[in-house]
């Protein structure tokens, strides 16, 4: 998995603890970091469906929003930061005579920083999605849980979030799932 994949995987993640998106499509997978908007499609899909099951007020909704724009604004921060790395990386490569030990500290010091940023924007974006967990009440809180569960069954199909590509049905209620 390439670091640029590595940091989405991880601030899909952090979204994916509230509102319960699945994995099943996982950054790199068939639709990628592209797939990331309508609902039904690739990993953030589940939220808009969530969204609107919640039937949040309108103090909730700005809230929703909110996080969700911080999450969609540190993912395409984090986007453009693997691009620039990858493209100092290689412009580094494509110097005849490189000392490849330079470049692979520049590589070691570039991956640091981006796991650092990553690190700092997973907990923005968590902090936004528990601003609006704070506002919801136990109904809702309990339709999150729910999603939540139904999303870590769905990741955890045939092998975990790497497992089924294609998504699709959570396979609870199916004890012992194991054989692929």
């Amino acid at each position: 998995m390439s670091a640029r994949h590595a940091v989405n995987a991880g601030l899909l993640v952090a979204a994916a603890l509230f509102a319960g998106a699945t994995s099943a499509q996982v950054p790199g997978g068939p639709h990628g970091p592209e797939g990331m908007g309508p609902e039904g499609m690739g990993p953030m899909r589940g939220f808009d469906r969530l969204h609107k099951e919640l039937k949040l007020n309108a103090q909730q909704d700005e809230l929703w929003k909110k996080a969700e724009a911080a999450q969609r604004d540190a993912l395409k921060a984090m986007q453009a930061m693997g691009v620039q790395g990858h493209a100092n990386l290689k412009a580094e490569i494509e110097k005849p005579g490189v000392d490849l030990k330079q470049f692979a500290e520049l590589r070691d010091q570039l991956r640091e920083r981006m796991h650092t940023q990553m690190e700092a924007t997973r907990k923005q974006v968590r902090t936004a999605w528990f601003g609006v967990y704070d506002s919801l009440d136990a109904t809702q809180r309990e339709q999150v849980r729910v999603a939540i569960r139904d999303g870590m069954d769905r990741m955890g199909h045939r092998g975990g979030p790497m497992g089924e590509m294609h998504g699709g049905h959570s396979g609870h209620g199916a004890p012992g799932h194991g054989e692929g």
